[in-house]
């Protein structure tokens, strides 16, 4: 079977454990005297072969309060770490990330709570999150999960952050416990329809998301809530396919040959100057995307296709359009000849008519005809960076061939 193939590829040999556990033996050195647990995918024996980070979560009293997380904790931290490759990254709070071989540590501030719905901030819910799922997955449970998360990984709906607004690993573990398997999950999620609930517990709160699994240690949240409507389609859409035609290609997606440039496409290469958090820069770009899709609307452009890619250095937005030529003029269309509005329109505009359908029209000049300008106008990034933007002559790399293509390669 499809499934025992990826496993023999996904799951961790002795060897893979012992390159982690001597990293572990690192940070345990530099943490010592503290109050500090490994989380994660690690602990929790649902992590992929070559691809894992560490969660170290290091716990204060909860009197002690969020603030001195920020200020104390953090400091002690990175005073222990100081000598070791590491930045300081941000998500409720800050934390930092150390690499040690190649492997990133997360070593994240919390406080020790006595339950997960008693928690002050949203990292505090994680020792009862591990605890929930090692009791509820044996060993093939937990080969699920891995199925599940490289099922996710190929078609690109894996990870929580801003970036994907995806699946997040807890996402996947809770899925494989609600329904079963790994196979039980695909069959249940391509017919999944919005709103769709699963309850591991009932929700002691309303949500409205598209998706909706309240956590069973806190039923305050939701933890699918940053899944997109996007990705939830393209999960119950490749689950469909995946059942009629099992393939390796869900799992590690082929590279295709060379896709035809359809319409015009520019091309945006940012450089980041700055160490960023790839959550802060992503959320920066989203907003820009959404910015340059209404802004070259507005100016008469027809957006076909807006997408972006890279990291927290390095990053390409490609926008596709049906034609970057728009003309320095357009038609202006007014109001009926009976409508209140006609005297303010003919005092506006110049080159007015009447047409024959009654309306007033007018030949106005376009505040901004150079795509290139309206999109630079419209990054809104607070990091420092170079721009670099071309109109696209022939497919570069295989993410941009990817862009052109289109249809994902599970599908067709």
């Amino acid at each position: 079977m499809i499934e025992e193939e990826v496993l023999k590829l996904i799951k961790p040999s002795r060897e893979d454990e012992n390159k982690i556990e001597k990293v572990i033996e690192v940070i345990k050195e530099r943490l010592k005297g503290l109050d500090f647990e490994i989380e994660g995918s690690y602990r929790k024996g649902t992590w992929l072969k070559q691809d894992t980070d560490i969660d170290v979560f290091v716990f204060y009293p909860k009197d002690l309060g969020k603030e001195y997380l920020e200020r104390n904790a953090l400091s002690e931290i990175t005073n222990r770490v100081r000598d070791l490759d590491y930045i300081l990254a941000y998500a409720e709070h800050p934390y930092v990330i150390v690499y040690i071989n190649g492997i990133e540590v997360d070593i994240v501030p919390a406080l020790r709570v006595e339950s997960g719905d008693k928690a002050i901030t949203a990292v505090d819910r994680t020792p009862f999150h591990t605890q929930y799922v090692t009791s509820r997955l044996d060993e093939k449970g937990k080969d699920e999960v891995r199925l599940l998360k490289r099922f996710m990984k190929g078609i690109g709906v894996y990870g929580a952050e801003i970036k994907i607004q995806g699946f997040s690993g807890y996402a996947t573990e809770l899925l494989i416990i609600y329904y079963g398997s790994f196979r039980k999950t695909l069959e249940e999620a391509s017919k999944w329809k919005p709103p769709i609930t699963l309850e591991l517990i009932k929700p002691s709160k309303t949500f409205t998301e598209p998706l909706i699994m309240p956590d069973p240690v806190d039923p305050r949240r939701n933890v699918t809530a940053a899944v997109s409507l996007k990705n939830i389609a393209t999960f119950s859409i490749a689950s469909r396919y995946y059942l009629k035609n099992p393939s390796i290609e869900f799992f590690f997606p082929s590279r295709k040959v060379e896709e035809r440039i359809k319409g015009d496409i520019l091309i945006t290469k940012i450089s980041i100057k700055e160490k960023v958090t790839e959550d802060i820069i992503w959320g920066q770009i989203k907003r820009s995307i959404s910015k340059i899709n209404t802004a070259l609307t507005q100016y008469g452009f027809k957006v076909i296709d807006t997408q972006a890619w890279g990291d927290n250095s390095e990053i390409t937005i490609a926008v596709q359009l049906e034609s970057k030529d728009i003309g320095q003029y357009y038609l202006n269309i007014g109001p009926p000849f009976y409508a209140s509005t006609v005297e303010s329109f003919i005092d506006k505009n110049e080159n007015i008519w009447i047409g024959e359908d009654g309306r007033l029209y007018s030949i106005k000049e376009r505040k901004e005809y150079d795509a290139e300008s309206i999109v630079k106008k419209n990054i809104v990034l607070k990091a420092k960076y170079n721009i670099e933007t071309y109109w696209l002559q022939k497919p570069e790399d295989q993410q941009i061939m990817k862009f052109l293509r289109k249809t994902p390669t599970w599908l067709k």
